[in-house]
C-alpha cells in the first residue's frame, strides 16, 4: 500500500521537530509531528485534535538522526504503509 507525505519544513539531516501532513489510499489528510525526547526507541500514538483531524505523535529519540527517512520508516511501520509519494499537500498547522 501507498501513501502520500507532505512535509510543512525543508527537510534537513537531523531535525529536531518535524511536521506535515500524510494521506492514506481512499482517506483524508492526517497530520503527523516528531520531536525529539529523551528515549531510547521511537513511540508513536495516534492523536486526535480539537478540530477533530487525526494523525500521529511521535516521539523520537535525541540521540538519533531525525530525518526523511526516519520519518518514513517510523510512519510505515506504524500505519502499515509499504511506500510514500512526497507531494504538496495542505499545511498540517491550517489542518488541526
Amino acid at each position: 500500500m501507498r501513501g502520500e507525505i507532505s512535509y510543512d519544513l525543508v527537510m534537513e539531516d537531523d531535525m529536531s521537530f518535524v511536521e506535515g501532513a500524510f494521506r492514506l489510499p481512499e482517506s483524508a489528510w492526517q497530520v503527523f509531528i516528531f520531536m525529539k525526547r529523551e528515549l531510547d526507541q521511537p513511540q508513536a500514538r495516534a492523536c486526535r485534535w480539537d478540530s477533530g483531524v487525526t494523525g500521529v505523535v511521535v516521539r523520537y529519540p535525541r540521540k538519533a538522526a531525525l530525518k526523511k527517512s526516519s520519518v518514513e520508516a517510523v510512519l510505515s511501520s506504524f500505519l502499515g504503509i509499504a511506500e510514500w509519494d512526497q507531494v504538496r499537500g495542505p499545511d498540517s498547522m491550517t489542518l488541526r
